[in-house]
């Protein structure tokens, strides 16, 4: 994923369908078009349960109030609505609100599928905006109110595994990557990266094997 300027410009995960659909300029309420420093990441759920994706990405484009949001994600499809460096009324909690004026607001199906896709998503806008784990939320921690309801049930479990994806990300290489590359690149088929493993007499035969001549 590749960020440009507040925008996904760049986007190859496995398994997830991505489109931009940016809310209209025109929409003069939804739009703030104020810029934003993100420093938190807002979950939501949305209160069309049972919503597709596509019909949340159109009420968003077609809604000129006081209410707009960064990213829609239900099932294995993404929307973004805004670019990320602009304020959007997400947080209930005031036009100098820190959830809205701070925050990058995600909207969550209410199932196992969304939620999965969601963290990819919050994963890299962590990577991208240097936000800490501490500072994705949910809506309730700046209004009170009880959202993303479906979330909040399981939401210390959600941040965890939305922790363990932004781990597996961001961690350095193995030592061992460039030399695995290297002996691709020559045509030598690699099935396995255990790098840590041990190796047994019979891998140690198949190797010496490769380079005695």
């Amino acid at each position: 994923m590749k960020i440009e300027k507040g925008l996904i410009t760049e986007f190859d995960v496995s398994g997830i369908k991505f489109a931009q659909d940016l809310i209209p300029v025109t929409n003069k309420l939804a739009r703030s078009q104020l810029a934003m420093k993100p420093q938190y990441i807002t979950l939501h759920n949305p209160a069309a349960n049972g919503a597709s994706a596509e019909n949340l990405t159109e009420y968003a484009d077609s809604y000129n109030g006081y209410k707009s949001w960064h990213l829609t994600v239900i099932s294995n499809k993404a929307f973004q609505e805004l670019p990320f460096n602009e304020v959007s009324w997400n947080a209930g909690d005031g036009y100098n609100g820190p959830g809205n004026r701070t925050s990058i607001a995600i909207e969550i199906g209410e199932d196992e599928i969304s939620e999965n896709t969601a963290k990819v998503f919050v994963a890299y806008l962590m990577k991208e905006y240097n936000i800490p784990i501490e500072n994705v939320v949910a809506h309730k921690c700046w209004s009170g109110k009880n959202c993303p309801a479906y979330t909040l049930q399981h939401l210390d479990k959600y941040i965890k595994a939305i922790e363990e994806y932004f781990i597996e990300i961001t961690k350095e290489p193995h030592w061992a990557e460039g030399h695995k590359l290297s002996l691709e690149s020559k045509g030598i088929a690699i099935n396995d990266t255990r790098y840590d493993d041990f190796m047994t007499r019979g891998e140690v035969f198949a190797l010496l094997d490769r380079i005695v001549k």
